[in-house]
C-alpha cells in the first residue's frame, strides 16, 4: 500500500499532477489499482471554496481528509497506490499521515 501525500499553493497543477501520476502508476505492473483522496472525495457535500471558507470548515476538512486517507490506506493492498490531493500545508497534518501509513504498512 504505497501512499503519497500532494502538498502546495492552491492553484499550482496538484490534482493536474495527481491525474498524470495515476496514469502512469497504472501502467506499472506492480500497480493494480490508484485511489485519490481530495475535497471531493473527502468532502462531497461542499465545494473546494467552501472547505476553506472559515477556520472551523478548513478544521473539519482536514478531519474528513485525514478520515479518507486513513480508510483508503487501511482497505488497500500493496498493489493499491494512494494518493492525497489537497493543501497539506500543516506539517503536524503531514506527519499524522505519515504515521498513518506507516502504522498500516507495520
Amino acid at each position: 500500500m504505497p501512499s503519497l501525500i500532494l502538498t502546495g499553493y492552491p492553484a499550482s497543477g496538484k490534482t493536474t499532477v495527481a491525474q498524470v501520476l495515476k496514469e502512469r502508476a497504472l501502467q506499472h505492473p506492480a500497480i493494480q489499482d490508484v485511489v485519490i483522496v481530495n475535497e471531493e472525495t473527502a468532502c462531497p457535500d461542499w465545494t473546494k471554496q467552501e472547505c476553506y471558507s472559515t477556520s472551523l470548515a478548513e478544521k473539519k476538512t482536514r478531519a474528513a481528509l485525514k478520515s479518507s486517507f486513513d480508510r483508503a490506506v487501511a482497505t488497500s493492498n500493496k498493489q493499491t497506490l494512494v494518493i492525497l490531493d489537497s493543501l497539506n500545508y500543516i506539517k503536524g497534518f503531514r506527519y499524522e499521515l505519515h504515521c498513518i501509513s506507516k502504522a498500516v504498512g507495520e
